[in-house]
């Protein structure tokens, strides 16, 4: 027997898989840092959310992109020179390093593929493991 479901039924799982949608990341400028904590301007509590700085010269090119929880990074962060190459990739947990980290400190790649690889290795770096989330 087919039976119809009422109208209400199908719209509540609609609309909770429309709260998965990702708000878009808050300029880093625009948060107080207050004793090594973001806080929101206009609330002055702790953070929680994607931030994005971007370059000086270059509003469009991301310099900065991570994540605050209760105003301490947390999560990845990647951190880019003005080529685009990343400087810096890796997670935090209460704004300390974890896992693995990766460190590029030439802006450009080395031309030389041995080159590339040793400097792949040594700009490696491992810490502690990041907790479970």
């Amino acid at each position: 027997m087919l039976r119809i479901l009422p109208v209400r039924i199908l719209f509540v799982p609609m609309l909770l898989s429309a709260c998965n949608v990702v708000s878009p990341p808050v300029p880093l400028d625009s948060l107080v840092l207050q004793d090594s904590v973001y806080l929101d301007a206009e609330t002055m509590t702790p953070f929680t959310g994607r931030v994005e700085r971007a370059f000086d010269d270059a509003p469009g090119q991301a310099q900065l992109r991570g994540e605050l929880a209760d105003g301490l990074w947390n999560g990845e962060i990647v951190v880019y020179h003005p080529s685009g190459r990343v400087r810096y990739m890796g997670s935090l947990a209460s704004s300390e390093k974890c896992g693995e980290w990766v460190e590029n400190r030439e802006d450009e790649p080395p031309v030389d593929v041995v080159a590339e690889l040793k400097q792949e290795i040594e700009s490696l770096g491992i810490y502690p493991a990041c907790p479970k989330r």
